[in-house]
């Protein structure tokens, strides 16, 4: 047979957006190229393209093919673009920090003699991405561009697809380019990430067509043109599928059209004409391979047919010879010339000899010492209903995947559950596995599989079942109200188990009110939930359990000053004495007891965040964050994030506070936790917004309304408002707080005084004064009767807003620089710099020009420091109203900011360019404009910016952190 491959025609526009994609990267910055269309249509002959022109402008070209049968390998799309790591990457290893090579050993094996390859915890998989992201920016970071050549990207298995999303929602920072080739039906997480980076201006979708009959005439010139027509129907204009034919054609008579298992019968016809001129034993070595994977070990293979090591070479020539396998690069390790080849010789191979097949390769592999995990997609396929053995090896393989591939995980638990006798001797362990089966579903983003998986579980647990019935009716309550929002389902379960529960002991009464009051404490019905965390913290106490007391009192800490809406010193009092009395409860147990029930130090650091104890919120932040990882319960690492991100953004930790807010969102879209997702794209809206980041303050604000829908118990409404506020969209901003409630009553404490800040200052630009002046009496009520320490600062902004607009210029004054002194005294600089401001703006209105001006030289000095050029702004615009010229603020322009509101369209779509890097050359190609006029443009842009250097837009753009989209 004469061995042909087909030219690269017909494809101009999908070789433009390569040359497009190489200049993006040439230009320094990330790009992602993405090449979709039905199977056979080119994708993977455009990336062989891709790769050799990387190759020729020596770049770093990193080669990756997921496998349709391997899907449920974790990372096995990672491990095969890394396997047999270059130079290069052997290299950048030792500039990662430790803990990046460790979450690069847990999951690829290209690099586990670099570190201990201990799994990555559950739902923090998310690391894995941003150990990997750090190490393509540092392969890049040494001037060669870097190329991700990804193929049958719809076949990615579920832990290699976290990490894809979270390289497409966050890139790498410098020259890489990230090229897919898939078919359609990319998982949600991806195609967003990819649908959001098309939008930004940070990527291009191709859609990939039949091609043309001129193309075919052009692919096929010495074919007759009968014939040549005739192939071209048959094939429909699908390049692999006319490659096939016209490999095989032979003048034989065509069969019927037809579709078998995706490929037409008339190219499965030609496949298998290949196949029926091989020898027996190149057959065997050829169904082997099947069997073994794609790649594949020539010994895995061998063990797969069955052969001897003479006849396996002897049958590997001839397939070689055939164009059937290809080499690797890598010593006995073959691929199929194309997944379609692959998948037709497997389906067409007998079904018994599969089972047999599969089951030499698991031994095979079991005695190379492989792991379970690498050895359970063959086990599953060739057990027996029953064989223990095979059973306990899937439930190895999930625990091992668990962490890093939780969705893995739950298919080789269902692939147990379905092996495991349905008697009574195996009742116990099949609860077992479907409970963790529920876990890894929850822990994969799956919450609906995991409540429904759960359900099943007590449905098979009896009413008597007791602790263990009650706590796995605790798990599926918090699924219910915190990750499907099924509150009201929540409360019905546990109510019907409470009522159930009948003269149960205490200790089950205490879990089930204890899940009752954290209920309605997500509905942000405080008072009730109060109430019951209190009657929970009884029974416990009665049970003798001091860690679920603890717990208790912890949860009726954070219900009590929630509940507590009145400036009452005695109920200010009763809800500190709570918070203190848990406080106590938790510091009398042992690490190991507060690890038992790890959310209790969560609820006890929320209550001191928002009641003005940053410091201990701080603490129980850290002391979490480490008890969660070091004891697994990776679900509540994030929370623990979250509220360290918090404090910090109110201690004027801002680079520590968007690390955490990043490392929430990447968390978010790996778990598909909306939770998770509205309090990271909150806390990123309110950075970048201090940052002066408007547009980026706005598209985190809109995700956070997405996440949560209408919540009245939800920051988003004034987190959304203050950033519309900052853009000048007053209706917008009004939008939002009458859609979420000006003041929320379900908010927290520091929420509420936050809203009323917010909405006295929306209120003072609609020129509503006495509307203003009548929401800022209620902000002692709202902060329940707090109003020194971390709460002076907001009290006196609100206070020195409202006297400042009613023409009380002393009173301002005198309320402003006495709440910046507060502020400094507790810590909270950024509430000191806008008391400063203020005061600065009342002492000019008084005509005390020099004493405003050194109040506002102190916050300009300040704010900077800490990298807060959104409230800075404020101070640099009262200073030139004084006849001042301050430095110009090195922040970052934002085409929503009021800065740019001077530039042309065409200056704004310049600027834009100039941000991304690009050189006057690349912007006059681009916009097919003179070199020339492109120069005045952007000395135009940088004169009107206020900025000396081209290169500083470039760099702080660069540094502009990308948004998170709600899961769907």
């Amino acid at each position: 047979m004469t061995r042909r491959r087909l030219a690269l025609v017909g494809r101009e526009s999908e070789l433009a957006a390569t040359r497009r994609a190489f200049e993006e990267i040439a230009e320094g910055r990330a790009w992602t190229l993405c090449l979709r269309g039905e199977p056979g249509i080119g994708k993977s002959r455009l990336l062989i393209e891709l790769g050799e022109r990387a190759r020729e402008h020596s770049m770093l070209l990193l080669v990756g093919r997921a496998a349709e049968l391997e899907r449920d390998l974790p990372f096995a799309l990672l491990a095969d673009t890394f396997d047999g790591a270059s130079v290069e990457i052997t290299r950048a290893l030792a500039g990662l920090q430790h803990d990046d090579v460790e979450q690069l050993a847990s999951a690829l094996p290209a690099f586990r003699r670099h570190g201990h390859g201990s799994p990555a915890l559950w739902t923090e998989r998310h690391r894995v991405a941003g150990a990997v992201r750090t190490l393509l920016e540092l392969l890049a970071a040494h001037g060669q561009p870097v190329v991700l050549l990804l193929d049958d990207v719809h076949w990615a298995d579920p832990a290699t697809v976290d990490v894809l999303a979270l390289l497409l929602h966050r890139p790498p920072r410098g020259p890489v380019l990230l090229a897919l080739a898939t078919r359609a039906g990319l998982t949600d997480t991806v195609a967003l990430a990819l649908a959001q980076a098309v939008r930004d201006g940070r990527g291009e979708l191709r859609d990939l067509q039949p091609l043309s009959a001129e193309d075919v005439a052009r692919l096929l010139p010495d074919l007759p043109g009968g014939v040549r027509d005739r192939l071209y129907r048959e094939s429909g204009g699908n390049p692999f599928y006319l490659e096939e034919l016209a490999r095989g054609f032979a003048g034989r008579p065509t069969p019927a059209w037809g579709d078998l298992l995706g490929i037409p019968r008339v190219v499965r016809a030609a496949l298998a004409g290949e196949v029926r001129h091989l020898s027996t034993g190149a057959r065997l070595v050829l169904e082997g391979g099947a069997v073994a994977g794609d790649p594949f070990d020539l010994e895995l293979a061998a063990a797969a047919a069955d052969l001897g090591e003479a006849d396996v070479l002897a049958g590997l020539d001839a397939l070689l010879a055939a164009d059937l396998l290809r080499p690797t690069g890598r010593p006995r390790r073959f691929r199929f010339r194309h997944p379609l080849v692959r998948r037709s010789v497997y389906e067409d191979s007998a079904g018994g000899w599969r089972i047999a097949a599969h089951a030499r390769v698991a031994e095979a592999l079991r005695a190379l010492g492989a792991t379970p995990a690498r050895r359970a997609h063959h086990v599953e396929r060739s057990a027996r209903p029953g064989q223990l053995t095979a059973i306990s090896e899937l439930v190895e393989a999930a625990e091992e995947a668990a962490a890093a591939a939780p969705a893995t995980a739950a298919g080789w638990y269902e692939a147990a559950l379905r092996l495991l006798p349905d008697d009574a001797e195996h009742h116990e362990r099949r609860l077992s596995l479907l409970r963790a089966q529920g876990g890894a579903l929850a822990s994969a983003g799956r919450p609906a599989h995991a409540r429904d998986v759960l359900r099943r579980l007590l449905r098979l647990m009896t009413a008597g079942a007791g602790r263990a019935r009650v706590e796995v009716v605790e798990q599926l309550a918090q699924l219910e109200g915190m990750w499907t929002g099924n509150t009201a389902d929540a409360d019905r379960l546990l109510e019907q188990e409470r009522a159930a529960l009948g003269a149960g002991t205490s200790w089950e009464a205490a879990v089930l009110t204890l899940a009752v009051a954290r209920n309605h404490g997500t509905s942000g019905e405080h008072t009730t939930a109060l109430v019951l965390a209190e009657e929970a913290a009884a029974l416990a106490r009665a049970a003798g359990d001091s860690v679920l007391e603890a717990d208790a009192a912890c949860e009726a800490a954070d219900a009590a000053h929630c509940a507590q809406r009145s400036a009452d010193p005695a109920g200010r009092a009763a809800a500190d004495e709570r918070i203190l009395r848990a406080a106590a409860l938790v510091d009398a147990l042992t690490e190991d007891q507060v690890a038992e029930r790890l959310q209790m130090l969560l609820w006890l650091g929320v209550a001191r965040a928002f009641t003005g104890d940053l410091t201990g919120a701080v603490a129980d932040g850290d002391r979490g964050l480490v008890l969660a990882r070091r004891t697994r319960q990776g679900l509540l690492a994030p929370s623990f994030l979250i509220l360290r991100g918090y404090a910090d953004e109110e201690l004027g930790r801002l680079d520590a506070c968007q690390v955490a807010a990043e490392e929430v969102l990447d968390n978010a879209i790996v778990s598909n936790n909306p939770q998770l997702g509205l309090w990271g794209a909150m806390v990123a809206s309110r950075i970048a917004l201090i940052q002066g980041r408007i547009d980026a303050a706005l598209r985190h604000g809109e995700a956070a309304w997405a996440f949560c829908g209408v919540d009245p118990g939800s920051a988003a409404g004034w987190t959304l408002a203050d950033a519309r506020l900052s853009a000048g969209d007053l209706d917008g901003a009004t939008a939002a707080l009458d859609a979420f409630g000006w003041v929320g009553p379900g908010l927290w404490t520091r929420d509420r005084v936050r809203a009323t800040d917010v909405g006295v200052r929306v209120l003072l630009a609609l020129g509503q004064v006495e509307k203003a002046s009548d929401l800022a009496a209620r902000a002692p009520a709202e902060a329940g009767g707090r109003c020194s320490g971390t709460f002076a600062g907001m009290m006196a902004r609100i206070d020195a807003s409202v006297a400042l607009a009613r023409g009380d210029a002393a009173t301002a004054a005198r309320v402003a620089l006495s709440g910046a002194h507060a502020a400094d005294a507790a810590g909270t600089p950024l509430w000191a710099g806008h008391c400063r401001i203020l005061a600065g703006a009342a002492l000019a209105e008084r005509g005390r020009a020099d004493e405003a001006r050194r109040h506002l030289h102190d916050a300009d000095r300040d704010l900077r420091a800490l990298g807060a050029h959104g409230i800075r702004d404020g101070a640099l615009a009262a200073l030139r109203r004084l006849g001042d010229r301050p430095r110009v603020p090195t922040k970052p322009p934002d085409l929503g900011n009021d800065r740019l509101a001077a530039l042309t369209v065409r200056e704004r779509e310049i600027a834009e360019l100039v941000g991304a890097g690009h050189t006057n050359a690349g912007i006059a190609r681009r916009l097919h404009l003179s070199e020339r006029t492109v120069e005045k443009h952007v000395s135009s842009v940088l004169a009107k910016l206020g900025l000396r250097s081209r290169n500083a837009v470039g760099r702080l753009l660069a540094a502009q952190p990308r948004t998170v989209h709600p899961p769907r």
